[in-house]
């Protein structure tokens, strides 16, 4: 009986394992998608592209959040947090942006990527930047 809820217990933890190393990887793939339109658009490399794309206003705001912030969140971009302060107006929970995606940034969003930025967490992408 321990054999098998050894055995049980094991393939358990692998299952969860590759599961998570799957969804590092999926969002890997996505940032690096994300920098390659930046830097398609502006013609500069990584982090600096996805700031301009972000500062950029005749982008939409949905791709502004999307493209940009999200991905900076992500890698951990130091450079732009002076700018996503910019834009934040202290709505953690983005209740003053609801609906309105297309017509202002989540500040939902915002949050989430200036905590990514600040706290470096383990299971970053900053190696993307």
């Amino acid at each position: 009986m321990k054999k098998i809820l050894f055995i049980i217990f094991i393939g358990f933890t692998l299952l969860v394992s590759f599961t998570l190393f799957g969804f590092y990887l999926w969002i890997d793939h996505d940032i690096k998608g994300n920098i390659q339109i930046a830097e398609e658009k502006y013609y500069e490399h990584g982090e600096d592209a996805l700031i301009i794309f972000l500062q950029d206003e005749n982008n939409f705001f949905y791709d502004r959040i999307h493209v940009a912030i999200w991905s900076l969140g992500h890698i951990q971009s130091e450079k732009v947090l002076p700018i996503l302060y910019k834009y934040y107006h202290n709505d953690p929970e983005g209740r003053t942006c609801y609906g309105k995606h297309d017509v202002e940034l989540c500040q939902y969003e915002i949050h989430k990527a200036i905590v990514a930025i600040e706290k470096r967490r383990l299971l970053s992408h900053a190696r993307l930047r």
